[in-house]
């Protein structure tokens, strides 16, 4: 008679998994998420103009190291997020509500040429394998995470002498504009004004959950 032997390690290890593969799918929504709390910078724009009522808007997010430029068309821009409201269990626990980019787009002021003219808006949101708004709305009335999903955005003139900045509240994202301060020569020096601090490394769970949503992408 043969016997066969069973490895506890394996044993405990396959629940463990099955029930972390659940928590690490939602995670890898939840990363996409920014936390919430008091007012920050989390965007700056500024612009060139390429043509009349042509725009190009340099982007610039997350740890301000990298900028995007996508071309717009109006005399505003206009930035949206998408915000989520937790459950009040999960606020009492200090879970903050979150929010992340969702589109930039150019407008017009006037109401007739929006409607006449053509426009282009671009996504910011990124694609993640498992959306936890998605999946609350999905539940229904078992859901037990997300308590309310809404967007938010600001718009403003486009003004190329100044860095529009947006700022996150614990309610929506507002606009402030300064000017651009370019670049000053000190004799044959070059001085650059950094506001910003670059390249912060992410915190551990965020990496983790980065590299799950990547993976469960891969697999769809």
């Amino acid at each position: 008679m043969r016997r066969r032997r069973f490895s506890l390690t394996r044993i405990v290890a396959t629940p463990a998994a099955v029930l972390l593969a659940p928590v690490a799918l939602v995670s890898a929504s939840y990363y996409s998420y920014s936390n919430l709390t008091d007012e920050t910078l989390i965007a700056e724009l500024s612009f060139e103009q390429l043509d009349e009522n042509r725009y190009l808007v340099n982007l610039s997010t997350g740890d301000f190291c990298n900028v995007r430029a996508f071309e717009i068309e109006g005399d505003q821009w206009r930035l949206d997020a998408r915000f989520l409201k937790w459950k009040y269990w999960a606020s009492a626990l200090g879970v903050d509500s979150q929010y992340k980019l969702d589109r930039i787009e150019g407008r017009y002021s006037d109401v007739a040429e929006e409607n006449t003219a053509t426009g282009l808006s671009y996504d910011l949101s990124g694609d993640t394998a498992v959306d936890v708004v998605d999946l609350s709305a999905a539940l229904g009335k078992m859901n037990f995470m997300a308590d309310a999903s809404y967007g938010s955005s600001t718009f403003q003139a486009i003004d190329t002498g100044s860095i529009h900045d947006v700022y996150k509240t614990p309610t929506g994202i507002i606009t402030r504009k300064r000017e651009d301060p370019g670049f000053e020569f000190e004799g044959d020096v070059l001085t650059i004004d950094i506001n910003n601090a670059c390249g912060a490394e992410p915190g551990m769970w965020h990496t983790f959950s980065g590299w799950v949503n990547e993976q469960a992408l891969r697999l769809k």
